[in-house]
């Protein structure tokens, strides 16, 4: 009955909830998927954002279905309408376990863990919403207590000076201390010792600082100003660092023109320029992982 009424162009949405029900509770998971989406993006053709309660059992129905793709695309705008943690570490869990996603972006997803408030959190999927006959109750967030692993905050710092960006692992090591991952237990120790580390390549990094800026400005490529003009992003002069990237990116023969890119955009980020950001994250393609990655920066900027 319910599918005859919207194939005669019915549009209630009391009449879609109970179909929706319907077929879930017999089993018609594909059924209830399509409805659910159909929904979905009528709330967003509206300018309203989806129900989180349908966007989980949207999220129920794929994962029944064995969907991977509609599975990401509810769980995509989750993380837009509903930016909570558990949505984000399914989410960037789930990028780094494709197959063709490169160890290379490894920094960049930890920026991304960093920005969500995710980094080192334990990983727990989005809890599905319930649905029995008569149950208007809409779930509650599955938000509770998160433990961070210090040791994705000891290699994103370490990946990091390893880039060439101490000013980021200073950063890094700074949040894990504040918020108490570092610090404290058996490889206190240790982390105190990779602070220090950085607090002396970071000293050396300013004092060669011009000297690294004009052989960058030199360069045939563009790769070195870019790189230049990221870590001036990071210690604080975002203007100059972002003037600094755009004249490597305008010079080219770049040796990965869309890390490049990305770089790029996650300083605009970083500068309050979210204006101008979504442009630069739409133009940055590829196939190893680095298009999806720009793709979930452009999520998380357009909560910005």
């Amino acid at each position: 009955m319910g599918q005859r009424y919207f194939k005669e162009g019915g549009t209630s949405p009391a009449i879609r909830t109970l179909l929706i029900q319907s077929q879930y509770l017999a089993g018609d998971f594909a059924g209830a998927a399509k409805e659910l989406t159909t929904e979905i993006q009528h709330a967003e053709k509206a300018g309203n954002p989806p129900g989180e309660d349908r966007l989980k059992l949207l999220v129920n129905a794929t994962l029944k279905l064995n969907d991977t793709s509609g599975y990401v695309w509810a769980l995509e705008r989750l993380v837009t309408y509903y930016p909570k943690k558990d949505y984000w570490v399914d989410l960037l869990g789930r990028l780094q376990r494709k197959p063709n996603f490169s160890d290379r972006l490894a920094l960049d997803t930890y920026r991304l863990a960093l920005a969500t408030e995710t980094l080192g959190a334990s990983a727990r999927p989005p809890e599905a919403a319930p649905i029995r006959s008569g149950d208007r109750s809409r779930p509650a967030a599955s938000e509770g207590p998160w433990v961070h692993k210090a040791s994705d905050y000891m290699e994103m710092a370490q990946l990091a000076v390893q880039a060439g960006f101490p000013a980021e692992a200073k950063q890094v090591l700074d949040k894990g201390f504040a918020t108490n991952v570092l610090g404290q237990g058996a490889e206190a120790e240790r982390h105190k010792r990779l602070r220090e580390l950085v607090a002396k390549r970071l000293d050396e990094d300013k004092k060669n600082q011009a000297t690294s800026i004009a052989e960058a400005q030199e360069a045939k490529d563009g790769t070195a100003l870019v790189n230049a003009g990221m870590n001036l992003v990071f210690q604080g002069d975002k203007q100059k660092g972002l003037q600094l990237m755009q004249q490597g990116l305008a010079k080219g023969n770049l040796k990965r023109a869309e890390d490049a890119k990305l770089h790029y955009a996650i300083a605009q980020i970083m500068a309050g320029d979210n204006g101008k950001v979504q442009a630069t994250l739409k133009s940055v393609a590829g196939n190893d992982g680095t298009a999806d990655l720009a793709r979930l920066w452009a999520l998380y900027a357009r909560r910005k």
